[in-house]
């Protein structure tokens, strides 16, 4: 009997080793940008992104690697993404201007679909691992933080995500891709060396107030690498950038005018731009150096986010093509393709940048009659606005 019981007991703990080698295979330890340890499951692929950045690099690996979305998608931006996550829950963002991420909302997700991981890419700020490890406790949900705040992080942004999906072959072909256009770049930049075409960037026209994107705003890092922005320096940390009177932009002589498209008409500040008298006392404008930046496509080309690097290809050859000598329309075409999965027809890519190419692009109408300008410095003059 004794016998017995000894080997009932054995049998019982090995079992119970056997239980825990099994349980100790089913997670990993992985460690984010921020140091912190996380136990992940091996196999991810059920990812909740906090953040509009963490969504669409996300999306670059793959749309069945989403359990939630961090906000929906325009009809214009779902033009551009696979229809199967159009629908998925939105679970918000924990950081930024619009924190809307709710612990209880998420618990209840995940008892429903199943979350895996929840990601943030950015700037590593303090805040961030003290909020990462309050909401791992409260919700039981691993949270893991991958830094991509400047150009130079993106190429190990993809290989650390790569990890953490399982992905590596993925995430190395997107660090080679999206690091090479990075390195291209900063040494064409180089060869152009202090002659940088200058420009000014307009986020927004509103009668005679101005909104610019300042000199080394944080949504100006491509755009301040490959140009020299005559804005002054940002006061703000909006992407709207700050706020300027006609008669503060009619003092400015750019090179260039880049203009942002319209979240809410198709080219309404381009439009503004090319019709109004005063906006031509710019010879930028009246020469037809004026450029629409693409939005919703199925983001605004110059966002905080790795799409920006399309900007780089895109500006890279309008200011300096003997430097950035190749077919910009191919190159944004395999961007597409390698990033977000779509194949780009020639008819899309022309209507995208109707207002970005030379060839494509209206031409300034005739200088404005000279009292016409006058009258209109004049009516600027009664609009110097505070800058915010």
């Amino acid at each position: 009997m004794k016998k017995v019981c000894i080997a009932g007991i054995t049998l019982l703990f090995l079992f119970a080793a056997f239980c825990g080698v099994g349980a100790a295979e089913e997670t990993r330890t992985f460690i984010d940008d921020l140091g912190r340890e996380v136990e992940l499951p091996v196999v991810v692929d059920s990812v909740s992104p906090s953040g509009s950045l963490a969504q669409i690099v996300l999306y670059s690996f793959g749309p069945e690697n989403f359990a939630t979305l961090c906000n929906g998608f325009s009809d214009a931006q779902k033009h551009f993404i696979y229809p199967e996550i159009y629908n998925l829950p939105e679970t918000g963002s924990m950081f930024g201007a619009k924190m809307t991420m709710n612990a209880e909302e998420v618990m209840a997700l995940d008892k429903e679909i199943g979350i895996d991981v929840v990601i943030d890419l950015g700037a590593a700020k303090e805040s961030i691992g003290p909020g990462m490890d309050d909401m791992q406790e409260k919700t039981g949900i691993p949270f893991v933080f991958i830094t991509q705040n400047t150009l130079k992080d993106i190429r190990q942004s993809y290989l650390t995500l790569g990890e953490m999906l399982g992905q590596e072959e993925r995430g190395q072909e997107l660090a080679d891709y999206m690091g090479g256009i990075v390195d291209m770049t900063y040494e064409n930049m180089e060869k152009v060396g202090d002659e940088k075409a200058t420009f000014i960037y307009i986020t927004n026209i509103d009668g005679n107030s101005v909104n610019m994107l300042g000199k080394g705003s944080y949504f100006a890092e491509v755009l301040d690498l490959v140009g020299e922005n005559i804005a002054p320096a940002a006061v703000t940390g909006s992407g709207k950038g700050d706020l300027y009177s006609m008669e503060e932009v009619m003092q400015m002589n750019p090179n260039y005018v880049l203009v942002s498209a319209s979240a809410y008409a198709e080219h309404r500040f381009y439009d503004a731009i090319m019709e109004s008298e005063m906006w031509h006392v710019l010879p930028a404008v009246k020469e037809g150096r004026v450029y629409e930046v693409p939005y919703e496509c199925p983001d605004s080309w110059t966002s905080p986010a790795s799409n920006r690097l399309v900007t780089a290809l895109w500006l890279g050859n309008l200011y300096y093509p003997e430097v950035f000598d190749y077919d910009v329309k191919e190159k944004i075409v395999e961007f597409y393709d390698v990033f977000y999965h779509y194949d780009m027809t020639e008819e899309e890519l022309g209507e995208i940048m109707k207002y970005s190419f030379d060839e494509s692009k209206s031409t300034a109408s005739s200088p404005a009659p000279v009292a016409g300008l006058l009258a209109g410095l004049a009516a600027a003059g009664l609009f110097v606005l505070r800058r915010k």
